[in-house]
């Protein structure tokens, strides 16, 4: 009996070990199917990533080549191109709930500020998208719960982005710098905040930044003057403010 019960735990280590090496194997892959769903989900648009890499012995992790989507209507190819996501992470707290991440920096965003034909921005629908789908808390659009993963994020920068303005209008466009932008302790008083929050705080600080930068470059009045041509003269209006 003894010899059947050492062989039963030495089946159940081995099967343990198995899961580990093949999670330790799969991490980088597992992380990037979750920044794509949860970021998703809460865009509204879909959200991809190129590349994950994670260093579990280092602490360190780094994504590359993440794009944000734009709306149905839009033409230009993405609305934001993240640059590169340099991630420190807390090793003692991998196994725990939450998880520890000591700092991200986000380097050289890009975002693409599009007017459509209707005066409406793709910025501004993607913000509304953040604000419908996370009214609920944790999880887009449902409550957090207990057993969601969470995370707390002591520090996050977004630093030297860019606004690119593209209209409908052929050859009119014009750009500006993003401030830069310094979250700090991130679900910390929440007890962790689950990948949805997170999602929404970056996408949010994004767009709001984007809409700031856009006001600066006369976003604002482009609007009101599409929204205000008669059909036909849309070109004339926005070339209008710009002088062209």
């Amino acid at each position: 009996m003894r010899k059947i019960i050492l062989i039963v735990v030495a089946v159940v280590a081995l099967a343990i070990g198995a899961g580990v090496a093949f999670l330790a194997s799969n991490l980088d892959g597992i992380v990037k199917k979750v920044i794509e769903t949860a970021g998703s989900e809460v865009a509204g648009v879909k959200v991809s990533v190129g590349e994950v890499t994670i260093s579990l012995s280092e602490g360190k992790a780094g994504i590359a080549g993440q794009t944000v989507a734009n709306p149905p209507g839009f033409t230009t190819p993405a609305a934001f191109t993240l640059g590169a996501i340099a991630v420190a992470l807390d090793t003692g707290s991998l196994t725990a709930n939450p998880i520890i991440v000591k700092d991200v920096a986000v380097a050289a965003p890009e975002v693409t500020y599009e007017i459509g034909a209707n005066g409406a921005s793709n910025i501004d629908i993607i913000q509304k998208n953040v604000a419908a789908k996370t009214a609920g808390g944790g999880k887009p659009g449902e409550p957090a719960t207990g057993e969601d993963k969470k995370l707390v994020i002591d520090r996050l920068t977004i630093s030297k982005g860019t606004v690119t303005l593209a209209t409908a209008i052929p050859g009119v466009k014009s750009g500006a710098t993003l401030a830069d932008i310094v979250l700090t302790g991130i679900g910390r008083k929440s007890g962790g905040a689950t990948a949805g929050e997170v999602a929404k705080l970056v996408l949010d600080a994004l767009t709001k930044s984007a809409l700031k930068a856009g006001q600066s470059m006369g976003i604002g009045s482009i609007g009101d003057a599409v929204k205000g041509a008669v059909p036909g003269d849309v070109g004339g209006a926005v070339k209008g403010i710009f002088g062209k």
